[in-house]
C-alpha cells in the first residue's frame, strides 16, 4: 500500500515537471515563432462600475437579456484613450477627444445597450411600439425617459469594453438622456446612485450604478491603458480558469 502511494506522487511530480516544461517551451516557441500584437488593457475594476448585466426571467423562460454600458466621465475617458491608441493620436489631439467626449456629456448622458430579446412581436428598441422600454430612476425618485434610442453599428473601442458579451444575435443601441433640468441643473452629482429600469408589459428588472466624479489624473493615458509587450500563458491560463465573480456574468 505504501508502496502504491509513493508510486503515485511520483507520477504525479513527473506529470507536473512534464506539464510545466512544456509549458514553458511553448511559451519560447510562441515569442519566437509568433510575434504578439502590443496590447493595452484598460482598466476592468473601473468598467465594471459601469458596464452591468442583467437576464430576466418569467418562470424558467428568458424574456430578455441586456448588458448596459454607462458612458460616464470615467468611460468616454477610457473610450479616449482606446481611440487615440488605435488611431496614433498626438497628445493634443487625445486631450481634444477627451474634452469633446465630456463637453457631450454636459449636454445629455449616454448608455450603450445591447438586448436580446424573446419577443415574437419585438422588431427594434427604437420602435414606438417596442416589447421593452428603459428609464433612468434619480435619487430624488424622479424618472427619466431616453431623449432617443437608436440601433447603431459599435466602434472597435465599444466592443472591446463590452468584451465576450458582444456577440451578433444581440442588437446594439446608443441610448440618450437630458443631462441637465430646464433650468440647467445637472440631474446627476457625484455619489448619487442611479438605478436604470428595463420594463416591459408588466414586468420590469433593474440595475444600479454611482457616479464617480472624474480625477485629472484619471485622464491620463499611463492610468487607463496598461501597455503589455507580451501575454505570459500563466497568465492566460489562469483567466481561462478563473471563476466568474458573479452570477449574471453568466448567459445562456
Amino acid at each position: 500500500m505504501k508502496l502504491l502511494k509513493n508510486s503515485a506522487k511520483l507520477g504525479y511530480l513527473l506529470a507536473c515537471l512534464a506539464v510545466g516544461g512544456c509549458i514553458d517551451r511553448s511559451y519560447n516557441m510562441i515569442g519566437r515563432e509568433c510575434p504578439q500584437v502590443i496590447k493595452y488593457e484598460p482598466p476592468y475594476a473601473l468598467i465594471k462600475q459601469y458596464l452591468h448585466s442583467i437576464t430576466l426571467y418569467e418562470g424558467y423562460e428568458t424574456r430578455a437579456h441586456f448588458d448596459a454600458l454607462i458612458m460616464s466621465d470615467q468611460m468616454s475617458a477610457v473610450y479616449a484613450a482606446l481611440r487615440s491608441a488605435r488611431v496614433g493620436h498626438s497628445d493634443n489631439e487625445r486631450i481634444a477627444l477627451i474634452s469633446q467626449q465630456l463637453e457631450e456629456n454636459r449636454e445629455c448622458r449616454s448608455l450603450y445597450l445591447l438586448a436580446d430579446i424573446a419577443d415574437e412581436s419585438h422588431i427594434s428598441m427604437s420602435d414606438r411600439n417596442s416589447a421593452w422600454s428603459l428609464y433612468v430612476t434619480l435619487p430624488n425618485g424622479v424618472k427619466l425617459t431616453p431623449l432617443s434610442i437608436k440601433e447603431v453599428d459599435l466602434s472597435p473601442e465599444v466592443r472591446s469594453i463590452f468584451n465576450y458579451r458582444y456577440v451578433p444575435f444581440k442588437k446594439s443601441y446608443l441610448v440618450k438622456f437630458a443631462a441637465a433640468d430646464i433650468q440647467g441643473r445637472p440631474h446627476l452629482q457625484p455619489g448619487d446612485v442611479v438605478t436604470l429600469t428595463f420594463a416591459g408589459s408588466g414586468m420590469a428588472g433593474s440595475v444600479q450604478w454611482q457616479e464617480h466624479q472624474l480625477q485629472k489624473a484619471e485622464a491620463a493615458p499611463d492610468e487607463l491603458l496598461k501597455r503589455q509587450d507580451t501575454v505570459e500563458l500563466k497568465a492566460l491560463f489562469s483567466t481561462l480558469t478563473a471563476g466568474r465573480e458573479r452570477d449574471e456574468d453568466f448567459y445562456w
